[in-house]
């Protein structure tokens, strides 16, 4: 699935995460705490973005090429996978 500059993601209920100090997200579902999911890089980044509030990949992605210095669409391209495992996972949702 590829998904828009206008897609929003939202992180959903039953889902807890922590920052580790090196920027690593260790992600866990209430209803399975047997299952860890690790995310590092840009998706940490992504992620941790996406639970602070409903977020926009448009404006995700500009606000991470200005930090990175890498393009918009570099970065919607690198997403892609990562947000399409989420959402398989039931991490987050797309709206």
């Amino acid at each position: 699935m590829n998904f828009s500059t206008q897609n929003n993601f939202i992180m959903n209920d039953g889902v807890v995460f922590r920052t580790n100090k090196d920027g690593t997200v260790v992600v866990m579902k209430m209803n399975d705490d047997e299952v860890f999911y690790k995310i590092d890089g840009v998706a940490a980044e992504i992620f941790q973005r996406i639970t602070v509030s409903e977020s926009n990949l448009g404006l995700l992605a500009e606000d991470l090429s200005k930090e990175y210095e890498v393009s918009s669409q570099k970065i919607i391209d690198d997403a892609q996978d990562f947000l399409e495992k989420a959402i398989s996972l039931d991490l987050i949702s797309a709206r």
